[in-house]
Parts: structure tokens; sequence; C-alpha cells
């Protein structure tokens, strides 16, 4: 009789849950990209995205209460919409909004002195997320969660790979 130990399967399905198992261990390692630090130019680029869609969904808003105004069926919820962007129920108001809410996110001057804004207050968003207005915590989130994301994905591809690679 023998003695030997015996041998871990090496059959495809063996070598694929391991390889997946590996992947899983290197996806939770690589999560921990969530904790990497942020950068400046990274945080002002994602704010400024966040301001430029928030204008745009605005705009979008303000288009539509314009619609419902040319065909007179503006809702209640448009009414206070509009009221709540300091904008009168008329067609010229809402287009001099909308003007000036593309200005806001088109021009050059505008748009460099808002980074600006967001660059120089970086240091302290830094620090302290009680100083953060909405903009900047959802700057800071949504870096973070990316890198989350991409720390994962990446941990359990380069898991599956060195994972089936390994002979049992």
């Amino acid at each position: 009789m023998s003695t030997n130990p015996p041998s871990l399967p090496t059959t495809s399905a063996a070598l694929n849950s391991r390889s997946k198992a590996t992947g899983a261990v290197f996806a939770l390692a690589g999560m921990s990209a969530y904790y990497l630090p942020v950068t400046k130019d990274r945080f002002v680029r994602t704010a400024f995205n966040i301001v430029k869609n928030r204008t745009e969904n605005t705009i979008d808003d303000l288009n539509d209460a314009a619609l419902a105004i040319t065909n007179r069926k503006l809702s209640p919820e448009q009414k206070v919409f509009l009221s709540q962007n300091g904008v009168a129920e008329t067609l010229d108001a809402i287009n001099s909004k909308i003007a000036e809410l593309k200005n806001s996110i088109t021009d050059s001057d505008t748009v460099k002195n808002l980074k600006k804004g967001f660059a120089d207050n970086f240091k302290d968003f830094k620090k302290s997320e009680a100083l953060m207005d909405s903009v900047s915590s959802k700057a800071f989130q949504k870096i973070r969660w990316r890198n989350f994301a991409w720390g994962a994905g990446i941990g359990f591809v380069l898991g599956n790979f060195l994972g089936s690679g390994m002979k049992g």
C-alpha cells in the first residue's frame, strides 16, 4: 500500500475554479485602490465635469419648460423648478437663463476661474470633509469609487491570469 498523499485534481473545472478563487482574492486586494491619494488635477477635472453635467441637466430642464410654455402646458413641477432657479415663466427669461448657463461652462475665462477656485481650495478640501461643498464631496467620492472599481477589476483579471497558470 502506498502512503503518498492524494494529488489535487488537475481537471479544467478544478483549474477554472482555482483561477476564479485567485481572481477573487486579487480583486479584494485591488479594492484597496479606493484609498489611493487624490491628485489635484484629477480632482479639478472631475469637479468641473460634475458642474458641467449639472448645468447641462438644468439647461435640458429649462428647454423642457420652454417647450411646455409654448404648448401652454406648464406643469406645477416646472413652475417650481423655474421659481427655484429665479426664472420668470416667459420664453425670454428662460432663453436668457439658458444663455447664461451655457456661458458659465463654455466661456474660457469663467471656466478658468471655476477650475482655479477648485484648485485653490483642494488642500482644504483634502484636509476636512466639513469644508467641502456638494460638488467637491461628489468629486472625491467619484474618484475614490472609480479607483475602487478599477482596482477590483484589474485585480480580478490579474488573479485569474495568475491562477490559471498554477499547476496543482
